[in-house]
């Protein structure tokens, strides 16, 4: 049924066209409450060969949080998208999971040059996990979506993330530990992708992309967690594969929720994106929706980013205690770098935090008189998504106890209502409670305004409202500014000399013989390779059986 509404053209449904967003609003949730009753009941299926598929017990998380994202999708090719992102989780052929997911990678590309590369992406699923081209290609497959993950403008850059975590978490769960240098590979591939996520969320200017960059900063991440907890040896997996399950809750709702708020202006028919600011922060309403979002997806506590910070500092440490010395030092080396990403981002998320609301307050005397996405009504997917994410940061435990088969190979956690409210482990005492840390933050700040009433001290001075100089009964004199001599550079005597020498003397590179001749063979390059891609793009699904079908013949070979 969501795949009906998302492809149906406008003005199929006559009278019920107004009520397509709620019709699609109320099958992915009914997706959601199937998806969460499977998982508290233990449905799962029958184990098969590796790659394992079909509707069990890691699949149903995942559809979860693809409700949440197909919930708050338009029509179109984003929620055509998403819907077969998740009949490929439900998929019982790693064939068909490969077909379905890079289909709905290949909606999601558009066109250039992702939509030549991006079917690659799932190659693995064809590939026995034993394979030794299984890890190489895992590599591909993270920096692929990575990239895809960034070039999103919404809500859509979830669904890249989903495929990606769901895929990568089940052949590295078949898989066993892998060779040291393919770990190291994996590790460096997720770093990657972070470092490029967070460079981008500091360069870029438009709000949009800088959201599109913390998502991915957000899935390298995600990467690195899954790699030291599946594939190496070291001590405190347990925490390493807790850590990555609360990276899939709560902050995961929260950059839902923050690329929907920050997506760009439309025009009134939707079909092409304009260079506006984003209108849902220019509100009140908005901004504090957005506030929330960048304080669930930082690391202070007790947040979701706290919790996955605490666990992954817990991981540390117990994988450094009883590791050789070599890959202690490898492990504290990546650990610092996690913590550096960790800044990086809490920057990213500052500056986004700083660009939303410099924009919102100038934009919103604009928008004030048009009545596009106004309202409390735009606002709704956001708001759910955000209350869906303070219930996982506060209730800990009982996300964990329905992501407790993500990964194959691990003992179930059991809902107990003792340890809903705590981060706990299997194998240690050790627990962590945020209710806790919301309780001290609270006495901290009742604190801080007692004594700013009782001393008449506040660590902010107070705003004073401008006055006009004529309201002080002041004469009113106008004052000329001085006008100030713009300072001149002289040129370099010794570069006009040595131009002079070599006879360059008023002349650009452009009166060059060797740079013509290039630039003509670079358009002609171009043009061949412009033709390469609208043919490829044409071709899309045809490139996906190619890929799929070199995959399975590459997996006989090595196999036999």
């Amino acid at each position: 049924m969501a795949a009906v509404l998302a492809i149906l053209p406008k003005g199929l449904l006559r009278q019920a066209e107004a009520w397509r967003p709620e019709m699609q609003a109320a099958a992915w949730s009914a997706i959601g409450l199937l998806a969460i009753t499977g998982a508290a009941l233990r449905v799962e299926g029958a184990v098969s060969w590796c790659p394992v598929f079909g509707l069990d017990g890691p699949t149903l998380p995942m559809l979860v949080l693809l409700a949440f994202a197909g919930g708050i999708m338009s029509q179109g090719r984003r929620g055509m998208a998403c819907v077969l992102a998740g009949l490929a989780f439900l998929a019982l052929s790693p064939l068909v999971f490969g077909l379905l997911a890079g289909t709905a990678l290949v909606l999601l590309a558009g066109k250039g040059r992702q939509g030549v590369w991006l079917p690659a992406a799932v190659v693995p699923a064809c590939i026995p996990a034993d394979s030794p081209l299984c890890p190489p290609l895992l590599c591909l497959m993270v920096l692929l979506l990575g990239w895809s993950v960034s070039a999103q403008k919404g809500p859509e850059a979830t669904v890249p993330v989903g495929i990606g975590v769901f895929l990568l978490g089940r052949l590295l769960s078949e898989t066993g530990v892998l060779h040291p240098m393919f770990q190291v590979l994996l590790i460096l591939s997720g770093c990657c992708v972070a470092l490029g996520g967070c460079v981008q969320a500091l360069r870029v200017q438009q709000v949009h992309r800088i959201a599109a960059g913390l998502a991915c900063a957000g899935f390298g991440a995600l990467v690195v967690l899954l790699a030291l907890a599946l594939a190496t040896t070291l001590e405190g997996m347990d925490q390493f594969r807790t850590a990555a399950q609360l990276g899939l809750g709560a902050p995961l709702l929260a950059m839902l929720a923050l690329l929907w708020l920050c997506q760009p202006q439309k025009d009134a028919e939707g079909s092409s994106e304009t260079t506006g600011f984003p209108p849902l922060i220019c509100s009140v309403a908005g901004l504090a929706a957005l506030s929330v979002a960048l304080l669930l997806l930082s690391g202070l506590p007790p947040l979701g980013g706290f919790s996955v910070l605490w666990c992954l500092v817990s991981a540390g440490e117990l994988a450094t205690r009883a590791a050789p010395p070599i890959q202690a030092l490898g492990t504290i080396l990546v650990l610092v770098g996690a913590a550096g990403f960790m800044a990086l981002g809490i920057l990213g998320l500052v500056r986004l935090g700083y660009a939303a609301f410099r924009g919102g307050q100038g934009t919103s005397a604009r928008l004030a008189g048009q009545s596009v996405r106004s309202g409390f009504f735009p606002l709704l997917p956001a708001v759910i998504c955000l209350v869906a994410a303070c219930v996982v940061s506060v209730l800990p435990g009982a996300w964990l106890a329905l992501q407790d088969h993500l990964f194959v190979g691990v003992d179930a956690r059991d809902f107990m209502w003792s340890k809903a409210l705590s981060v706990w482990f299997t194998d240690t005492p050790v627990s962590f409670t945020p209710l806790y840390s919301v309780a001290a933050l609270m006495v901290c700040m009742g604190g801080v305004i007692a004594l700013g009433r009782v001393c008449k001290f506040y660590p902010f001075p107070r705003l004073q409202a401008a006055r006009q100089r004529w309201q002080e009964g002041a004469p009113l004199i106008k004052v000329d500014k001085a006008v100030e001599a713009e300072p001149t550079e002289q040129e370099a005597a010794v570069w006009t000399m040595l131009l002079v020498f070599l006879g360059l003397q008023n002349q650009t590179p452009s009166d060059w013989a060797i740079v013509d001749k290039t630039a003509a063979g670079g358009r002609y390059v171009q043009a061949i390779l412009f033709r390469s891609v609208a043919w490829c793009e044409a071709q899309g699904l045809v490139l996906i059986l190619l890929f799929l079908a070199a995959g399975l013949l590459f997996g006989l070979l090595v196999g036999q």
